[in-house]
């Protein structure tokens, strides 16, 4: 597993400021567009389970980036080069979720596009400690401290309820949750265009774009 040993605090720190900050801009859109109605739900009985999700979503979302971003990705890379590897890494995540409560085409397209833009940062970086600590932080940003879905898993609001407002799935994602909107779509893929400029630029790795 591609896990460099050099300047872990720091990649982590920054992986997961992207995960959280990423995950706020789409749900201040949403809210402020109308998309949720939200509440504050915290108490101090929560705490010691807050802490508890915090580690817990640290902990599926590094996983997954270990088996997506890792193994296949990783795998795929060897056999058919870093294009395939990216884009069927991504396409594999996605459909890990196909399973999931109020899947939709948004939401696999949602998912789609975070796979791709884990998938680039995987490859410009070279390892996983920055993929697996935005993924952690996306997910407890989304469930525990913003109370929306997780990709459609409910019932993980901590600090905040939120509560899709009906006809506004564009913002929203309904039943699946944020990552079945188009505003999450769009700066996912914003976020991706991103990356490739600065990893062209800056990265040791980079993508053959002739």
């Amino acid at each position: 597993m591609p896990f460099k040993k050099d300047k872990i605090a720091q990649k982590f720190g920054i992986g997961y400021l992207i995960g959280f900050l990423a995950f706020a801009i789409i749900f201040a859109i949403a809210v402020f567009g109308g998309g949720f109605t939200t509440k504050i739900v915290w108490s101090s009985k929560n705490i010691v389970l807050f802490v508890l999700m915090l580690i817990g979503f640290l902990i599926q979302g590094t996983t997954e980036e270990i088996v997506c971003r890792g193994y296949v990705q990783g795998r795929i890379t060897e056999k058919l080069g870093v294009f395939w590897a990216i884009a069927l890494s991504a396409l594999f995540f996605a459909s890990g979720h196909l399973g999931n409560a109020g899947v939709s085409l948004e939401g696999f397209v949602g998912l789609l596009a975070f796979g791709i833009l884990t998938a680039l940062l995987r490859f410009y970086t070279g390892d996983l400690w920055l993929c697996g600590a935005l993924h952690g932080a996306w997910n407890f940003a989304e469930g525990p401290f913003f109370g929306t879905p997780v990709s459609g898993i409910s019932g993980t609001e901590l600090l905040f309820k939120s509560t899709s407002v009906p006809h506004h799935p564009w913002l929203n994602g309904g039943a699946f949750g944020i990552e079945a909107s188009l505003t999450c779509i769009i700066v996912l893929i914003l976020l991706s265009f991103l990356t490739v400029y600065l990893g062209q630029k800056y990265s040791d790795n980079k993508l053959d774009l002739n």
